[in-house]
């Protein structure tokens, strides 16, 4: 495929006056041309989400990072100290280790060959056989370039990609006030999605399918989201929307419901089938609200006594909430896109997470990791196992809301295959940050 067959883009203004937006090319999601191509462009050079960093609490302790052909290990090598490398022996290039080790050194279990957490060389099997051949500065392993931000390990295999703070941008000075960094998993999911991974993230981009593919929210209150790009990255927030606890109390009064049973609600749905956008403490004190709250109580004094009940409850655990101010919460908004291919969910103490990444060189696959980080005691280490589902219609492991998402990126994958599809039409008020994500992916495609 040559450059010349990226198709080119017309601005965003054309792109609304046209009602088809030219910067998406339906045949990226299953082209095996694109695959190649996003091997060689797109995944060697931009900052990549591997591991969180409380996976790497104890030296030894190590975590395995593929994407395509490539496979780095991240490892604590000191108590301050993270390391990455490539992970291959140097000898006939037989990976080293497997995801979620514990180990003391590198050993190549075909030859023998070790080095230790530093990446030195400290063994040649029968190394006299070699006849001095062996260069020792040419035995070290290769390390990856990697930096920490909001508690999270990212890598590039770029050694000029700009520094990783740069590359996040907006998006970091966003999400800051929600100290990412103090959180730690409370639960990982993984499957293998039968959809390509720019249909499965793109699921999570937009707040427009909301009401009708979440449509059991809607006893909670109606819906409504705006879109915004912060360069490469992307987010958008609600001008009503049902994740956040305000907007039931606001539908609530218009509906002349009980504002308080309406929250109580609200979060026990979250918890029973999603089991985030909350914490426990938060699904508690929802549940106090009737008893705990006058009847006539306006809407901010169901929400002021709502946060206060969860933040006492909270700090009994040892868990302090962040200091957040209403602007902050409106410039993080509800979902953040970091480009290529994470999504956050951020909340003063828990924080959905999404991760999506190439199945090899299917495209007609991908691996798709959902997660829940949760504010915990400073002192917290949690060992939390990624469970692996593939059954998209297994309830009672994946939840409805979840399911619900699942199920639309198969139809989706498949449906955008059609000769009788053109390519996706964008809503330029809810979906701009689709558009900004193809915009950029095409850009690291097309230079």
């Amino acid at each position: 495929m040559s450059d010349s067959s990226i198709q080119n883009y017309a601005s965003p203004d054309e792109s609304r006056k046209s009602n088809t937006s030219k910067f998406v090319v339906k045949e990226t999601y299953y082209a095996q041309e694109y695959v190649e191509r996003e091997f060689r462009r797109l995944w060697p050079r931009v900052w990549q989400m591997a591991c969180r960093e409380e996976e790497l609490a104890e030296v030894g302790d190590c975590v395995t990072y593929d994407i395509g052909n490539e496979s780095v290990i991240i490892v604590r090598s000191g108590p301050d100290r993270l390391q990455a490398f490539h992970n291959v022996c140097l000898h006939r290039g037989r990976r080293l280790v497997q995801d979620g080790c514990h180990i003391s050194n590198f050993r190549c279990g075909f030859h023998g060959w070790r080095w230790d957490l530093d990446g030195a060389n400290q063994h040649v099997t029968q190394r006299e056989d070699w006849c001095g051949k062996l260069d020792h500065d040419d035995l070290s392993l290769g390390k990856v370039r990697f930096d920490t931000w909001g508690g999270f390990v990212f890598l590039t295999f770029d050694p000029d990609a700009e520094p990783l703070l740069k590359y996040l941008g907006e998006a970091a000075q966003a999400l800051a006030p929600f100290e990412l960094d103090k959180m730690r998993y409370r639960w990982r999911k993984w499957l293998i999605m039968p959809a390509n991974w720019k249909v499965a993230l793109e699921a999570f981009n937009e707040g427009y399918h909301v009401a009708i593919t979440h449509h059991p929210l809607n006893r909670f209150g109606t819906s409504q989201f705006s879109s915004k790009t912060a360069g490469r990255h992307s987010s958008f927030g609600s001008v009503v929307s049902k994740l956040r606890p305000e907007s039931a109390i606001r539908d609530a009064a218009v509906m002349n419901t009980d504002i308080r049973q309406s929250i109580a609600d609200f979060f026990r749905y979250l918890k029973k089938e999603i089991d985030s956008n909350m914490t426990d403490s938060m699904v508690h004190a929802a549940q106090l609200l009737p008893a705990t709250t006058p009847e006539n109580a306006s809407p901010s004094e169901v929400m002021a006594k709502l946060t206060e009940m969860a933040m006492a409850i909270d700090a009994e655990q040892g868990v302090e909430w962040p200091n957040i101010t209403p602007e902050q919460y409106r410039r993080a908004g509800i979902d953040w896109h970091i480009f290529p291919n994470m999504v956050l969910l951020p909340m003063a103490t828990n924080c959905l997470g999404y991760r999506a990444r190439p199945n090899g060189n299917d495209p007609d696959s991908c691996i798709f990791e959902v997660y829940q980080l949760e504010r915990m005691p400073s002192d917290t280490i949690r060992k939390v196992q990624n469970l692996r589902n593939d059954d998209i219609t297994d309830q009672a492991f994946w939840g409805e809301i979840l399911l619900q998402d699942f199920q639309q990126m198969e139809a989706t994958h498949r449906g955008i295959k059609s000769s009788g599809y053109k390519g996706p039409r964008l809503n330029p008020f809810q979906e701009t940050a689709i558009e900004n994500f193809h915009r950029s992916y095409h850009e690291y495609l097309s230079d």
